[in-house]
């Protein structure tokens, strides 16, 4: 039994890992960068945690949510495994007892804004950090728009004093978006990890409807015995939705703006079955383990084919069964032009700000095609990440209805 095999079995319980992820593993005991591209449920925290055991000093895990880092560092602390997480729901004594027992963590799991933190910084660099992860590292995205500290953390990793190994993970990311990881994040010419993101397992469909209330009220009705994730661009549409449905089925209701606590409660209560339906923005989701979410419903046309895929991932962890709908009307383009067009153009020079607009409309492009195109939709969101897809894949409606017409 080899070091990795020893460090899985003692904190995870299993005899191996699959190939992709020894690959992710052995790059970085090499002291290599890499990027990993896994679908989502593939086990993608399982590389860095087994890693960071075996790494001299303490790892740092990026994370862009605090409920992800909250459920990680928890059932991480029920196998063993020696990690805590450093954030705004803490008081100050139980962050003082953290900064206190810094040495005796392997991974400390904390916020892109945190990395600039005089405090921290000053306490961080008493130890040797021997690794930073950026976890669900699409999300540097977010730097061009709410979250600058994404790409600003190159400045925190220019402070410590030996560089520490780089290991960005993500389920999705087109040839722009691994560049984009490569510059924001300063890696030094990482391996490319990657496994084909198509989910064979869900169903993905797209509907023409002139009143979506009605086709979610029908479709969530139908069932109301699973559970379901309802995805809309904005926080009015949530609540708008949430409260259309109230008379017929109990549902929760998730986003940015809310506070912690009511994050934790109502992401609780669906993780435990009390709610069956969640209606949330894309803030709900990433690296959280619900493996039983039978349906995805895309109240509003997503601006990138990236965003699609990342949130109907959210479906069928456990490799059953699962339906993706997205509920398209033509006024749906104009609401994600809105988004393009309004974009925050601060901390970028005239020519970025320009470049990032123009890139965005070319994804924006590439959704539409996909929500009018009579192609294969599993064949279409593989070759938008350059993977081979073969179609004919009788797991869309397009393939469904070309069946039924020979």
């Amino acid at each position: 039994m080899n070091e990795i095999q020893r460090v899985l079995k003692q904190y995870f319980g299993y005899d191996d890992l699959k190939k992709e992820q020894y690959e992710i593993i052995q790059t970085i005991l090499a002291k290599k960068d890499c990027i990993g591209i896994l679908p989502t449920g593939y086990g993608k925290s399982i590389t860095y945690q087994i890693s960071a055991v075996l790494l001299e000093g303490i790892s740092l895990v990026v994370t862009p949510l605090i409920a992800l880092m909250q459920d990680q560092v928890m059932a991480l602390k029920k196998r063993g495994y020696p990690s805590a997480y450093l954030n705004s729901t803490q008081s100050f004594e139980e962050q003082k007892k953290i900064y206190q027992n810094l040495s005796k963590f392997k991974l400390l799991y904390v916020s892109a804004e945190r990395l600039e933190n005089p405090f921290f910084l000053k306490e961080i660099m008493k130890y040797k950090v021997s690794m930073i992860v950026c976890d669900e590292a699409h999300t540097v995205l977010w730097g061009e728009d709410f979250r600058k500290a994404f790409i600003r953390i190159p400045l925190f990793i220019k402070k410590v004093k030996i560089r520490p190994v780089h290991l960005a993970l993500t389920a999705t990311a087109t040839d722009q978006t691994i560049h984009k990881i490569c510059q924001y994040f300063q890696m030094d010419n990482p391996e490319i990890i990657t496994v084909p993101c198509d989910r064979k397992n869900i169903f993905y469909k797209v509907v023409s409807v002139s009143k979506k209330e009605e086709f979610v009220v029908r479709y969530v009705f139908q069932h109301r015995r699973e559970k379901g994730i309802l995805y809309c661009l904005t926080i009015a549409h949530c609540k708008k939705i949430a409260e259309f449905l109230s008379p017929y089925l109990k549902c929760g209701m998730y986003y940015g703006l809310m506070n912690s606590q009511e994050k934790t409660e109502v992401q609780t209560a669906f993780m435990n079955g009390e709610i069956r339906l969640m209606i949330c923005t894309n803030a709900f989701g990433m690296g959280i383990d619900i493996p039983d979410i039978r349906y995805v419903l895309l109240y509003d046309m997503p601006i990138c084919l990236e965003d699609f895929v990342q949130q109907t991932g959210r479906a069928s962890r456990d490799g059953e069964y699962a339906e993706a709908i997205l509920l398209f009307q033509r006024k749906d383009i104009e609401i994600a032009r809105y988004f393009i067009e309004y974009m925050n153009p601060q901390g970028f020079t005239i020519e970025e700000y320009k470049r990032i607009k123009e890139e965005r409309y070319d994804k924006l492009d590439k959704m539409i095609e996909f929500c009018l195109t009579k192609k294969c939709l599993h064949q279409m969101v593989s070759r938008y990440f350059h993977q081979s897809h073969k179609g004919n894949c009788n797991m869309c409606e397009n393939c469904r209805k070309k069946r039924w017409l020979k």
